[in-house]
């Protein structure tokens, strides 16, 4: 969140030049979103692996549809790659790393390819299917790549709203989001709460940094 706010003034500037087209992505595990813990959101008294997870995913999703309303001649999508084989397992101790080596033919069919999430996630990243809400020119590639013949466009977004300008991606292109939470968290206007937490860390960090210079 931090990357796409620093570079804002880059995308506004995107959006009004030709081609007009001006997009983000973050990659991360849009559609596991879950509860959040309001009275510690950066889980300073409260940390664990899975609530990290889930605060990080679920506000994740939530800025998504915030810097849309803010900014809504940019797309903003947040996707979901699946397991990909990385060579994450380098890293593990000798006994993990032998335990991947023969498991990995099991988790094929768990998995997708490099070759294929990275083809999606450029799919995504650059798809007509996903335009920003509102293009500020009606340039052809202002709302991205025109989609195949078939495919139906525009995506539902994050709101479930076709070509709201927020996206909430699977693995295979597909919408996704917990919608029933989101919608919850929607009507609560939590999305806002996110976003003035969100900058209120920024500012902090900021402002520490400066003092230690």
């Amino acid at each position: 969140m931090r990357f796409i706010s620093n570079l804002l003034p880059l995308l506004q500037t995107a959006a009004t030049k030709p081609p007009h087209f001006s997009r983000t992505l973050s990659v991360l595990s849009a559609g596991w979103e879950d509860k959040l813990d309001f009275k510690d959101l950066e889980l300073k008294n409260t940390f664990s692996r899975p609530k990290c997870a889930a605060h990080s995913t679920t506000m994740n999703s939530l800025m998504t549809e915030e810097f849309s309303k803010r900014q809504p001649a940019t797309t903003f999508s947040h996707s979901y790659p699946s397991g990909v084989n990385t060579g994450l397992a380098r890293e593990l101790p000798v006994w993990a790393r032998a335990a991947v080596k023969v498991l990995t033919p099991l988790m094929a069919v768990l998995t997708v390819s490099q070759e294929e999430t990275g083809a999606r996630q450029l799919f995504i990243a650059t798809s007509g299917v996903y335009p920003p809400a509102k293009p500020l020119e009606n340039d052809t590639l202002a709302s991205g790549v025109p989609a195949p013949k078939g495919l139906h466009s525009p995506m539902l977004g994050a709101n479930a709203v076709a070509g709201s300008g927020a996206y909430l991606v699977n693995w295979n292109c597909d919408a996704t989001g917990k919608q029933k939470l989101l919608k919850e968290y929607r009507e609560k206007n939590v999305g806002a709460t996110i976003w003035d937490h969100t900058m209120g860390i920024f500012e902090r960090v900021v402002k520490i940094n400066q003092a230690r210079q």
